[in-house]
């Protein structure tokens, strides 16, 4: 069984997934809790909607059409290191500073993996219906 995947379209995809993850959990939040874990909810949201994004490009850029790799590996480790790293200050000053409940942020931050779990079980599904028929 072969399965073809078109990055750009899973790509897109996951990112709208993303966003309507957050929507929702953000206007639950706004319903349920208080500001501060709704803070948290949102930022943690486009925290790492952003850092996705980085992490999109710099694997895009480190590869050619073809699949051969255009940069070198260490330049896209330091990417990866230097982007955890800013992240990390970026979470580290949210919470110490007060700003955000921690596990609105949590909250937040658990969009991306609910939206590829989200996609992941569509293409399954996908799968098997194309397989049945």
């Amino acid at each position: 069984m072969s399965i073809e995947l078109d990055w750009k379209a899973a790509y897109r995809e996951i990112r709208l997934m993303n966003w309507m993850t957050l929507l929702v959990l953000s206007v639950a939040s706004l319903i349920l809790l208080d500001g501060a874990s709704t803070l948290g909810v949102v930022l943690g949201g486009l925290i790492i909607t952003a850092n996705f994004g980085a992490l999109q490009h710099t694997i895009r850029r480190a590869f050619a059409a073809d699949g051969t790799m255009t940069a070198g590996k260490a330049s896209v480790i330091v990417k990866y290191y230097v982007r955890l790293l800013a992240l990390g200050i970026v979470l580290f000053v949210l919470i110490t500073q007060g700003w955000v409940n921690p596990i609105g942020l949590a909250v937040g931050l658990s969009t991306l993996l609910i939206s590829i779990f989200g996609f992941g079980i569509k293409r399954v599904c996908k799968t098997y219906i194309r397989e049945a028929t």
